[in-house]
């Protein structure tokens, strides 16, 4: 029995790679466009819904017990798995796509953003008291400034992450983006396609985390850590 894995099928032609790039360089962008759309708008979502429920967690400590087994749940398993179910709920399009994205975005970025306004300085907090100052002065002068860094951390990971779920909605919903290319891609055994978006993903992923770490290295800068 031959097992000889035959390396130079999964090597693309760069020639016809870049011809593809070159000639189709609209149908690409689309596609593109259509996955960064959803894995941003996701991600927006989940970073701000994530910011205003740890707020409230800090308020309301039994908010903070209710969610804990949640947030354990969705550790548990992969949340992809629940993608066909909100498909078959809320039907095909833009919409389903975002919210698939933003399930999977929302709970790591709520874990860092809860424990990053838990971590406040104690001198800070300490400072809070002594001038009686309310819980929304000190949440909005205080704690959020101090944990703006890692709330940006953890933007990159949530970032990724809806990136992640937007690909996963387009392999079960195929009509448009770079899930859809994938799919056809390997139906087709087309390396070239295949390598351009998963060069399409890293470039994007890259750029996005460059410039959220400047602002994110920026804030410390300031701080003077």
């Amino acid at each position: 029995m031959n097992t000889q894995i035959n390396w130079s099928i999964l090597m693309p032609d760069l020639k016809k790679t870049y011809d593809l790039l070159l000639n189709h360089y609209d149908y690409f962008f689309n596609n593109w466009w259509a996955t960064f759309s959803v894995a941003t708008t996701a991600s927006f979502m989940a970073l701000i819904s994530a910011i205003f429920i740890s707020i409230l967690t800090e308020r309301f400590k039994c908010l903070k017990f209710i969610l804990k087994p949640i947030v354990a749940a969705s550790q548990s398993f992969p949340l992809q798995a629940i993608a066909p179910i909100i498909i078959i709920l809320l039907g095909v399009g833009f919409f389903t796509k975002t919210i698939i994205a933003f399930i999977i975005a929302f709970f790591p970025i709520y874990s860092a953003c809860s424990t990053a306004l838990q971590t406040t300085s104690k001198p800070l907090t300490s400072y809070l008291s002594i001038c009686n100052g309310s819980f929304i002065k000190g949440m909005f002068y205080i704690k959020i400034p101090y944990a703006l860094p890692s709330i940006i951390s953890a933007s990159k990971v949530g970032f990724t992450l809806s990136v992640l779920g937007s690909v996963v909605a387009e392999f079960i919903q195929p009509d448009i983006g770079i899930g859809y290319l994938l799919i056809i891609s390997q139906s087709t055994f087309n390396m070239e396609v295949i390598y351009i978006c998963l060069f399409i993903l890293i470039g994007q992923g890259l750029s996005i985390y460059g410039i959220l770490s400047y602002f994110e290295n920026k804030l410390i800068y300031q701080r003077g850590v």
